[in-house]
């Protein structure tokens, strides 16, 4: 009698964690983004000041829905890296390597009045740590400031590229 129990309890402890993990899973990024008025980040965005000569960056969706790979050009360095949603917490994750030698890893955090947050840790080539946070807001469809959080903050404007540019 003892052991039946104990297997019905294992039985419903499986039961529940398994629906706890579908149902997070469901939780696209496709969806977040959507939520959170986002989704127009797909595509590549130059920085207005040199049209694209300093900095290049785009999101494209590498596996549809769930992840989005986000290739940043900075003269000589490139950055790729790759968000997506982690099943268990719901979080926006961010984690990427540059060419330099350098990796991130990060986290979105999306605010009610649609600008959105990106905490990094990061480690450069050299083996230093350190943390930068990057807020980013909209100023219409096609053009959206980067504020980076140092000192003294650095506002990058980027604006989507043109086709055929």
């Amino acid at each position: 009698m003892k052991w039946s129990r104990f297997l019905l309890i294992i039985g419903i402890q499986a039961f529940l964690l398994g629906n706890v993990a579908s149902a997070s899973a469901q939780e696209t990024l496709q969806k977040i983004l959507k939520e959170q008025k986002w989704e127009k980040i797909i595509g590549t965005w130059v920085d207005e000041g040199t049209k694209g000569q300093a900095i290049e960056t785009t999101y494209a969706w590498k596996i549809k829905d769930r992840v989005i790979e986000v290739v940043t050009k900075e003269g000589k360095n490139t950055e790729v890296a790759l968000m997506g949603v982690n099943a268990k917490t719901g979080d926006v994750f961010h984690m990427g390597a540059k060419s330099d030698g350098s990796s991130s890893l990060g986290t979105w955090k999306f605010s009610k009045t649609g600008d959105a947050t990106l905490g990094v840790a990061f480690t450069d080539g050299n083996g230093e740590q350190g943390g930068v946070e990057l807020h980013f807001e909209w100023l219409d469809d096609n053009a959206m400031t980067i504020t980076i959080g140092l000192p003294k903050p650095i506002e990058i404007e980027m604006v989507r590229k043109k086709k055929g540019r």
